[in-house]
């Protein structure tokens, strides 16, 4: 799959990685949640958590970025996945708004909301963050 198209390679990769990724927030999320944690600071815990673990693992896995320090490009990164945070908090409180505040609506709008994101983040980490160019590592 990677020889012929390295991008779909990749694209298959971050979706991996988002699965995860979604998979730790929804948990954290759902969690904090049910403790009766306000939705809006659950969101922003299991985004935190999230972010890390997903950096780590697109770095390393997806765009095989041995050779750049994580002080260097882990704030790109976060800033990156903070406007799409700032989507995903915007449809899940649009959820909450029309549909409810019961906590199964609440974990459907964040599942709505990271969907939402996920195109955004892929395009913003292939394209800025993880770009293959000793200059911009440099920077």
């Amino acid at each position: 799959m990677s020889r012929g198209f390295p991008i779909l390679s990749k694209i298959v990769k971050f979706g991996s990685v988002g699965a995860l990724g979604s998979v730790t927030n929804i948990a954290i999320f759902s969690t904090l949640t049910f403790l009766n944690v306000n939705y809006n600071l659950s969101s922003i815990a299991a985004f935190l958590v999230a972010v890390t673990q997903n950096y780590q693992l697109n770095k390393k896995w997806t765009f095989k970025d041995h050779n750049t320090k994580t002080r260097k490009k882990f704030p790109k990164y976060l800033a990156l996945n903070f406007l799409s945070f700032l989507v995903n908090l915007a449809v899940l409180n649009l959820v909450v708004h029309y549909f409810g505040e019961e906590k199964l609506i609440q974990i459907a709008g964040q599942i709505t909301g990271i969907g939402v994101a996920m195109g955004f983040n892929f395009l913003g980490s292939y394209m800025i963050i993880f770009v293959k160019n000793e200059e911009l590592d440099n920077a």
